[in-house]
């Protein structure tokens, strides 16, 4: 599937999922939402979504023992210039944000009025491909967000395949981490995409297979 790059396409498809989505979310489990498809890099979502507070267009709400607060979308992100800011630097933001989710004051964030207002004007410029994807991957991923489990995957070249490999962790450590070779491009492809559609299934299928439940797959035929 295409990667977005015009800055405004990424402020639309992030307004989109946000606005589907219909409830908070901390920016961890924003950011693997709408980076587990590949349509957007971590780097550009970053840059547009803060953009996107600091225009009214995404709220952020903190929670704390004494109940909810909002702050103004204006505020704490207003004042940094985060054009200048390196990937390394933005992704030791979302690590301290995460360890934030967990503490008592939970940082979350949501669609305002305004940015509702544009994502269902302008949604229909996205592709209805990549909007119906998208949403369907947002939604296996809250299911297992749920949880408190992280989904993803990567790969790198081996020889003339590649090496896959599939995680899923949680609070409490490694659920899966499962190493895999793709002899051609095309198994890759299909790797990728069905474990970034299926993760909950290709979970289920391995423990499965390993527990001896699907026994009839080890038959000499």
């Amino acid at each position: 599937m295409a990667q977005f790059k015009e800055e405004n396409e990424i402020k639309i498809f992030i307004l989109y999922l946000l606005d589907k989505i219909g409830y908070p979310l901390d920016y961890p489990s924003i950011g693997s939402i709408m980076m587990q498809d590949g349509i957007v890099n971590f780097f550009d979502f970053a840059q547009c979504f803060f953009s996107l507070v600091d225009a009214g267009h995404i709220r952020e709400i903190v929670r704390d023992a004494s109940g909810e607060k909002e702050t103004e979308e204006s505020g704490a992100h207003a004042e940094r210039d985060r054009t200048s800011e390196s990937p390394a630097a933005i992704g030791a933001e979302l690590d301290d944000l995460a360890e934030e989710y967990e503490s008592d004051a939970t940082v979350l964030y949501e669609v305002t009025d305004t940015g509702r207002q544009v994502a269902q004007a302008l949604s229909g410029n996205l592709m209805v491909t990549v909007r119906e994807k998208s949403y369907r991957s947002a939604l296996r991923h809250l299911s297992f967000a749920k949880k408190g489990a992280y989904v993803d995957h990567s790969y790198r070249p081996d020889g003339d395949g590649y090496l896959v490999t599939c995680s899923i962790k949680d609070k409490k450590g490694v659920i899966m981490d499962l190493t895999v070779r793709a002899d051609s491009d095309y198994q890759l492809q299909r790797m990728l995409s069905n474990y970034s559609e299926r993760p909950e299934v290709v979970f289920r299928g391995v423990i499965a297979l390993l527990s001896g439940d699907v026994n009839y797959l080890f038959e000499d035929t």
